[in-house]
């Protein structure tokens, strides 16, 4: 296990990347050419934030969406040999800690995890989807649950997979590019959860970052959408430069 994997204290380091919510299936290949220019070295990084949502569909015990991302989990997993690389798992993601050999993988339950700037400031990072009502809570839960998915997987694969072919046709249609209504309040409502005076969050598709008192609430933009994701400039305080990958070779 990399001695990065055995630390107490999770820092973010200068240069870190975070990016969220690209959704990856077969008409958005946005995610792929970003891990091969990492790979490549056209993009640097220290540490890689995947802030959740990374595919449309990915699960352990799920064949059909396994065999889609087979070159996406070679390079994450080639990727963590020489980098940090943290894993906050979505609503569209989850039981990656075993295909993810030497990435941190926090599941949803596990969220928020708590970091430190290199200023010393507390931070808090969730894929988004937390907080939620009893009954969503829950139902999610089990969504997740290993029999669940290996019952569903076994269905599946007698029927050809007809059932992972249908999600993923309506997934592809789905529409990710939106504005949410004053989301400043309802950002003002997901800080109220916390107490760290930094909380990063992918989930919502925003890419905004806006200051409530002593609090700093970063949304990380959706990489479907705009092939974007936030870098951490030190400047010296903790800083956070929108990037884009869109019209680069990547």
């Amino acid at each position: 296990m990399p001695a990065f994997l055995k630390m107490q204290n999770l820092t973010i380091k200068n240069g870190a990347i975070f990016i969220a919510d690209s959704h990856a299936n077969e008409n958005r290949p946005e995610f792929l050419k970003f891990l091969r220019a990492l790979k490549e070295g056209k993009i640097c990084a220290p540490q890689l934030f995947l802030m959740g949502d990374m595919f449309d569909f990915l699960s352990d015990y799920c064949d059909y969406p396994l065999k889609f991302a087979s070159e996406h989990i070679r390079l994450i997993n080639e990727l963590s040999k020489c980098m940090e690389i943290y894993y906050f798992e979505g609503n569209h993601d989850f039981n990656l800690s075993k295909i993810l050999k030497n990435v941190r993988v926090f599941p949803i339950a596990a969220q928020p995890v708590k970091f430190k700037s290199e200023c010393a400031q507390n931070v808090a990072i969730a894929h988004g989807d937390i907080f939620l009502p009893f009954v969503s809570k829950y139902a999610l839960r089990f969504l997740r649950l290993k029999l669940f998915l290996k019952c569903m997987n076994f269905i599946d694969n007698l029927l050809n997979f007809k059932i992972s072919k249908a999600l993923f046709k309506k997934l592809r249609h789905k529409n990710l590019t939106y504005k949410i209504p004053n989301f400043k309040n309802l950002a003002a409502k997901r800080v109220a959860n916390y107490t760290e005076e930094i909380i990063i969050e992918g989930h919502f598709h925003q890419g905004d970052i806006f200051e409530f008192q002593n609090q700093q609430y970063i949304n990380v933009p959706s990489f479907a959408c705009e092939q974007s994701y936030f870098i951490v400039e030190y400047a010296p305080k903790i800083k956070f430069a929108l990037k884009s990958a869109r019209g680069q070779d990547v």
